[in-house]
């Protein structure tokens, strides 16, 4: 395993079970080449996971039943390991979920992450989250940093549980005002984000635009700004922003409503 990882791969576990927990403040972050291990080459809008291939579903059956058995645990890992062997992405991301927890031992624990990173950058939505977490709790200022991005690629992947914690984090970002209110969630064209207060033109709905990427991705930068309109006649703002690390989300605005033409 890469060097690089390997003081990843320790904190894995630890950080896993940390869940939503508030992250350590890091002062700064480390301007260094882009790394292209963490840049998932994914589709914009929304994203089809992997799928799960017919071979693999004995495999994945035998797993699921001996979880459900409450057998001993390296009884369930072995299980798991034949449906990740066998191709199942939902066996590839329970048996990385148990090595990165140190069920087969520490030495394992940078596989498990291995594997969760792979999983993720092909649009697995739990993978995601689970490096959203390890990424958020990280004491790297550079590693924050991966946590909107990994949040992102869940939700779009349809995660159930990154999209309702990603609603309930812009609700509260509203009410208490970090964010202008409206609504969307600004991941796609279908859900971007809008602005309820009257606002005159674009020098008033652009500085809004900015506060919520300040808020949403905070120490990323604006690379490109680009403006869309749809067969109805709906305009949009599209904002591409990028980290640190060389990692770029899209943020979509809806402006039909306050876009000023000239």
């Amino acid at each position: 395993m890469s060097t690089r990882l390997a003081p990843l791969a320790a904190l894995c576990a630890l950080l896993l079970l940390a869940g939503c927990g508030t992250p350590t403040p890091v002062p700064s972050v480390v301007e260094r080449p882009a790394d292209t291990r963490f840049v998932a080459n994914l589709p914009d809008g929304p994203i089809t996971p992997p799928a799960e291939p017919a071979e693999a579903a004995a495999a994945l059956a035998s797993a699921e039943a001996s979880s459900k058995s409450g057998t001993d645990a390296a009884t369930q890992l072995s299980a798991w390991q034949k449906a990740a062997d066998a191709g199942s992405p939902e066996g590839k991301y329970r048996y990385a979920t148990m090595l990165s927890f140190g069920a087969a031992g520490p030495d394992k624990v940078g596989d498990g992450f291995d594997m969760l990173l792979a999983l993720a950058k092909q649009g697995h939505g739990q993978a995601a989250m689970s490096l959203w977490r390890l990424s958020r709790m990280s004491r790297s200022g550079n590693l924050n940093q991966h946590a909107p991005y990994w949040f992102n690629i869940a939700r779009r992947s349809g995660d159930a549980m990154a999209v309702e914690v990603y609603d309930k984090l812009l609700a509260d970002h509203r009410t208490k005002g970090d964010l202008p209110p409206g609504g969307g969630t600004g991941d796609d064209f279908d859900r971007a984000i809008t602005f309820t207060q009257p606002l005159a033109g674009s020098h008033e709905g652009i500085p809004l635009e900015y506060k919520v990427a300040a808020v949403l991705y905070p120490g990323w930068k604006r690379v490109t700004q680009s403006l869309y309109m749809d067969k109805e006649g709906r305009d949009y703002d599209v904002l591409v922003l990028e980290n640190v690390e060389g990692q770029r989300v899209k943020l979509y605005f809806d402006i039909t409503a306050w876009m000023t033409r000239r």
